[in-house]
């Protein structure tokens, strides 16, 4: 494992900051805060952004854009509508059980 704080090639500061970009990918650009210059670009892999203290709805946010995954909201939405058709579906079931035994279902 390698471990390393970055500097300005530019100017040597470690005043940095990283600004993030969403496209296709997930990129970190970072850029010197003394001299504006660019000090260094990384391309996030897949399930690789995790935002410290923003809990797991960011987390799947994130995992969206990956393209892999819905978001926690769609899986809700997703489970809402289909606990609502296999309600619909077993009571048209249960009709038509009715109608064929009656009352007394074998």
């Amino acid at each position: 494992m390698e471990v390393k704080v970055q500097k300005c090639q530019n100017c040597a500061s470690r005043n940095l900051r990283n600004v993030l970009v969403r496209d296709e990918t997930q990129k970190v650009f970072v850029q010197c805060r003394d001299c504006s210059n660019l000090v260094a670009r990384y391309v996030l892999a897949k399930g690789g952004y995790f935002h410290a203290g923003k809990g797991f709805e960011s987390f799947l946010r994130s995992m969206e854009r990956d393209g892999d995954m819905i978001s926690g909201r769609d899986i809700n939405s997703n489970f809402d509508e289909l606990e609502h058709n296999i309600n619909d579906e077993f009571a048209e079931i249960t009709a038509m059980m009715n109608n064929i035994f009656g009352k007394k279902l074998p």
